[in-house]
């Protein structure tokens, strides 16, 4: 299968796994109400969801990082397609991992997996490395949100 029926494939999957966990999400009216009367110091403190969401996704960070580590050994061009893959299935995982979680933590790791997924497309298409400040970023960014 060649690399852009693979992205293809992939980014379908990725797909069906957000629409799969956004299937049947509906809000209920009590939600939004509690959720608008949350105070400052509420909002400040470590949440139910941020709890559930940062553990996890930081291992996953660490998982990513080294097999994109592994897959950058390879060296180019095949390397390259090894590490879009890594990214690519770091981002999956991440938004599997905080499908149905809200808070910052959440939005942070969001963001996070969205940059994965940039830098996966990049690779695929780059002659030499591409920068990972983008992603680096938002890994601080995401471990900011969850202290």
């Amino acid at each position: 299968m060649n690399v852009t029926k693979r992205a293809t494939v992939l980014r379908l999957v990725v797909a069906a796994v957000l629409l799969g966990g956004a299937a049947g999400c509906e809000k209920e009216a009590g939600k939004d109400n509690a959720a608008a009367g949350k105070t400052a110091q509420a909002v400040a403190s470590p949440t139910a969801d941020a709890k559930a969401v940062c553990a996890p996704v930081d291992g996953e960070i660490k998982n990513t990082l080294a097999k994109v580590a592994e897959a950058e050994a390879i060296g180019p061009p095949a390397g390259h397609h090894a590490v879009s893959a890594q990214w690519s299935a770091g981002a999956a995982q991440i938004y599997s991992l905080i499908t149905g979680a809200t808070g910052p933590a959440a939005d942070a790791a969001g963001d996070l997996a969205d940059a994965m997924g940039a830098i996966a497309d990049k690779y695929v298409a780059a002659s030499s490395k591409p920068d990972k400040a983008p992603v680096n970023a938002a890994v601080e960014a995401f471990r900011a949100a969850c202290r």
